[in-house]
């Protein structure tokens, strides 16, 4: 169904195609046109609209119509866990889900509920109904400047982890009268150490099951751990 808008179309500002057909010397022919993106829209006022206006899906059996309370419980808790990752989650983690999420093979409830794409309904007019019986103050303190993209400095994390690093660096790396002093100022400097590539080899070496990341985000973490 061409003009469904699924909420993950609406979340994540994407449009289906729109599909037509035509007859042409008797023969049928299907032109298909991509329509441009949207404006994604946040799910707090996606939620607030599922509660307070409803919600289309597409049922166990392929049926189409108006969600019932508990079909309306599921795409809930999908928006709910997915607040939460955003929210409380570090950035490699949430682009991990979003890229699950995305496969449309997998038939999640992000694809099964939305509205048709005239049919679109107003989320902020439902988002602001919510606040005026839930928020009647009209404050909104951001929940993400309470997440951290890393720990702090103070949390003794990164006493651990640089501990286990300069080990590292102690029994593998040392050569041509580097000490691990040495290897570490080249490490965190602006340059693109061949440092930071030996150490980032010989970690996944010793945990290859356990050490996943690109060399760029290793390069920035280490940055973190040593820096002050």
């Amino acid at each position: 169904m061409s003009d469904f808008v699924s909420v993950h179309d609406v979340v994540f500002g994407n449009r289906p195609p729109e599909t037509s057909e035509s007859n042409d010397n008797g023969s049928r022919k299907t032109t298909i046109t991509v329509r441009p993106d949207e404006a994604p829209v946040d799910i707090q006022l996606v939620a607030s609209t599922v509660e307070l206006d409803g919600i289309f899906c597409f049922d166990d059996y392929g049926r189409f119509g108006l969600a019932n309370d508990e079909q309306k419980d599921k795409i809930l808790d999908v928006l709910k866990m997915y607040g939460r990752l955003c929210n409380f989650s570090h950035a490699e983690e949430i682009d991990r889900y979003e890229t699950e999420i995305s496969d449309q093979t997998k038939f999640s409830e992000w694809h099964m509920f939305g509205w048709l794409i005239g049919e679109l309904p107003d989320f902020e007019a439902c988002y602001q109904q919510w606040k005026s019986k839930h928020n009647t103050s009209g404050k909104e303190p951001s929940l993400k400047a309470k997440r951290l993209e890393n720990p702090r400095k103070s949390n003794t994390v990164w006493g651990i982890a640089e501990g286990l690093i300069r080990v590292v660096i102690n029994e593998h790396l040392l050569s041509g009268g580097k000490t691990t002093n040495d290897i570490v100022a080249e490490l965190i400097s602006d340059k693109n150490s061949t440092e930071t590539m030996r150490l980032f080899n010989k970690l996944y070496e010793l945990s290859p099951d356990h050490f996943r990341m690109d060399d760029k985000t290793f390069r920035n973490k280490i940055k973190d751990i040593f820096k002050e």
